[in-house]
């Protein structure tokens, strides 16, 4: 009896455990470090004081040519298939099209999320973000305008590590310092 006793305390213990309340959860969040990883095309994972905070990476880019009003689309690695394309609702932030920013020395900073395997399409953020639904797979293969338009790419960390993003950017571009950000990814030709 004793035995069945002690199996079904531990049994409740261990259940009991397992059903924290919110408040509980934060605090076990506080102590606890997370080890997750994120894809680093989209976003990366920030651990401080054992606390999780997920924040964008900041992608600063320029191109073959002028794509700074069409929609970006993640290829494959062979730049074959088209992955991943935007929801229109995603090409807006509130009222606002999502275009990128024009940075110091014809450097766009990327407001989309877009990765080093981006390609465009020849519809604009306009046009797109006014379709009601996403255009078929078929649809979007038409509309590729360019699927390896980088000259350079560059990897510049975390949004959130930024207070001023646009002058931070810009400073580091005119001091010939943006390759030294988190990495400089490699563009073949």
């Amino acid at each position: 009896m004793k035995r069945t006793t002690s199996i079904c305390l531990i049994l409740l213990v261990i259940m009991a455990a397992g059903c924290r309340t919110a408040q509980n959860k934060q605090a076990m969040a506080a102590i606890t470090p997370n080890t997750t990883t994120f894809d680093p095309n989209q976003e990366r994972l920030l651990v401080g004081g054992g606390t999780a905070i997920s924040s964008p990476v900041v992608y600063v880019y320029k191109t073959k040519g002028d794509y700074r009003l069409l929609v970006p689309v993640g290829m494959n690695g062979a730049r074959t298939h088209i992955i991943a394309y935007p929801d229109p609702s995603d090409l807006k932030l509130g009222e606002a099209l999502r275009l990128p920013t024009q940075l110091a020395e014809g450097y766009l900073l990327d407001n989309k999320g877009i990765g080093p395997n981006v390609a465009f399409l020849s519809y604009t953020y306009e046009e797109y973000s006014n379709l009601e639904t996403p255009p078929s797979m078929e649809e979007l293969k038409a509309h590729l305008l360019d699927t390896d338009p980088l000259l350079e790419i560059h990897d510049c960390g975390r949004r959130a590590d930024y207070a001023d993003i646009v002058a931070e950017l810009n400073e580091r571009i005119n001091n010939g310092l943006l390759s030294q950000g988190r990495r400089s990814l490699e563009v073949k030709e």
